[in-house]
């Protein structure tokens, strides 16, 4: 089965495709086509696995994967932890210039 990128670029099982609009890089995993078009599985990391349609990604080279380097990246955050960063993330970008409702 052969399936191509937006600009018509051959897609194989193994490629790395990038999902430009949000950024998203990953390897093929799976191809696919139906009623609806061609789709790739790619996979993002360990966990996420996500189907494209062909017609919204571009090959692109397994060097612009991300890969963590920082032992910090790799740390799982606690529910706590989690919450606190979104308090304070949340605080830091609200403004007096917010108008209320009602």
């Amino acid at each position: 089965m052969s399936v191509t990128d937006k600009i018509g670029n051959e897609i194989e099982v193994g490629s790395y495709i990038i999902y430009s609009s949000v950024g998203t890089i990953g390897e093929v995993l799976d191809i696919k086509t139906d009623e609806n078009g061609s789709w790739v599985l790619i996979a993002v990391d360990e966990l996420t696995k996500l189907w494209y349609n062909t017609k919204y990604i571009e090959l692109t080279d397994k060097k612009y994967v991300k890969t963590s380097t920082n032992d910090k990246d790799d740390k799982e955050l606690s529910v706590d932890e989690i919450k606190e960063h979104l308090k304070h993330t949340v605080s830091s970008e609200m403004s007096s210039d917010a108008v209320g409702g009602g």
